[in-house]
């Protein structure tokens, strides 16, 4: 007769941007071990898929995290890590006394269940550019945010607008993106006006992101810091 295995708890959550309802387990032994692992190797990247994986684990495959807004795939993983390890980290934070040029560690116990991601200033995606047309945009991919990583604005602004558009309109057509080739959405968003594409920036500017304020007094050199954890990288 074999080991019994044990059947793992299930827990819903809502996801902040995309209002996806996901059912999800804590991450195992062996899962917690790759995690530990990539890590180690201080690599965005390998960071990024490790935890893709590890959320399609914990989804039993239903999510596919590459696809999620970076603020749901920021607050898929805290509930994770929160269901699976406890409800408080402890993180190592360096003094920013600058004038002393104190390095003073401190260690921060952060309650995770007080982390949430704020999307009370999240733009409407339908964007009004002209007096006849409007576009109609969906939040960036973490993985398109990964993949523009580091690259000059010039580099980025044609993907991510062809990957962000759905449709463009008007009072009497409605042109879906789908129905149409890389140039033709190329020539488009050459034709935008600065206004316009300003318009159209401010959206991808209100994006929110997984954040939280930590405060506390140096003991070696009593500055006042205010430091403010942002992202992936400070809650892996």
């Amino acid at each position: 007769m074999g080991l019994p295995i044990q059947k793992a708890t299930l827990y819903n959550t809502v996801l902040p941007v995309s209002n996806q309802k996901v059912k999800y387990r804590p991450f195992l032994v062996k899962e917690q071990a790759n995690m530990m692992v990539t890590r180690e190797t201080d690599s965005t990247l390998e960071m990024f898929d490790s935890i893709v994986g590890l959320i399609s684990s914990c989804t039993e495959g239903k999510v596919d995290a590459t696809k999620l807004p970076m603020a749901d795939l920021e607050y898929l993983f805290l509930q994770i890590r929160t269901k699976s390890v406890g409800e408080t980290a402890k993180l190592p934070l360096i003094c920013r006394n600058t004038d002393e040029d104190c390095k003073e560690v401190h260690i921060e116990e952060v309650d995770l269940t007080l982390i949430n991601v704020d999307t009370s200033k999240l733009l409407d995606s339908q964007i009004k550019i002209s007096d006849e047309l409007m576009v109609d945009l969906v939040p960036p991919t973490c993985q398109l945010a990964f993949e523009m990583d580091g690259k000059s604005e010039s580099e980025v602004i044609r993907p991510l607008l062809r990957s962000c558009m759905v449709r463009i309109y008007d009072e009497e057509n409605v042109y879906e993106m789908t129905d149409h080739r890389d140039s033709e959405i190329d020539e488009f968003i050459d034709s935008l006006t600065v206004s316009q594409f300003d318009k159209i920036s401010e959206y991808f500017m209100s994006m929110p992101s997984l954040k939280h304020s930590v405060k506390w007094t140096c003991k070696a050199c009593k500055f006042k810091n205010n430091v403010v954890l942002e992202g992936l990288q400070n809650f892996f």
